[in-house]
């Protein structure tokens, strides 16, 4: 019976230790997620990254088939979009990674969460071809939704979907992450 109790406390111990470190990777993984959210959909597009997509179209052939000015500067967007979309694949990878041990131990709001959370970088590139390809300018609508989901902020945080769907998606996350690293926090003061 004693080596029972000892195995169970064993256990216990272990599972909550598993506990702290995945809920501790989770919230990295999502936090970097949500800063290389905040980085691609920054309305400042620099110089510097115009010159390196026009460079990378180059080095593809893609730039001298694009007929006129016009095309180019949108080919150029479209890619210094993509570019920075590229820089964040592995803090994607990251996430991703965490939702199966996510669902394992914390169940399956917090897997979707993850998983609506890295959906959002689709979503964004989604919409970099949609204004790639609006070469007549669609509808007034249709262009506020494409403007608002490659801009953070716009026309403001509080009607941007994206920004809504970012934020409710990390907030379930710390709502069930924070409190086991807070718990671990207390046991050892």
């Amino acid at each position: 019976m004693i080596g029972s109790n000892t195995f169970k406390s064993w256990r216990q111990q272990k599972l909550s230790e598993r506990r702290i470190e995945q809920a501790e990777r989770i919230l990295t993984a999502a936090y970097k997620v949500r800063r290389g959210l905040s980085y691609v959909r920054s309305p400042a597009m620099m110089g510097h990254e115009f010159d390196a997509a026009e460079e990378n179209l180059k080095e593809r052939g893609v730039w001298d088939k694009a007929v006129g000015e016009q095309e180019q500067r949108s080919l150029a967007t479209a890619q210094a979009y993509y570019n920075r979309l590229n820089r964040t694949r592995e803090d994607q990878r990251s996430l991703e990674e965490c939702q199966p041990m996510a669902r394992a131990l914390f169940g399956e709001e917090l897997e979707k969460a993850i998983e609506t959370l890295n959906r959002q970088l689709w979503t964004v590139q989604v919409y970099v071809d949609a204004n790639h390809r609006d070469r007549r300018g669609a509808d007034n609508d249709f262009r506020r939704k494409i403007e608002s989901a490659l801009w953070e902020g716009y026309p403001s945080p509080e009607e941007n979907e994206v920004d809504q769907t970012i934020a409710t998606q990390v907030k379930i996350i710390e709502d069930i992450c924070v409190p086991v690293l807070r718990l671990e926090g207390a046991a050892r003061d």
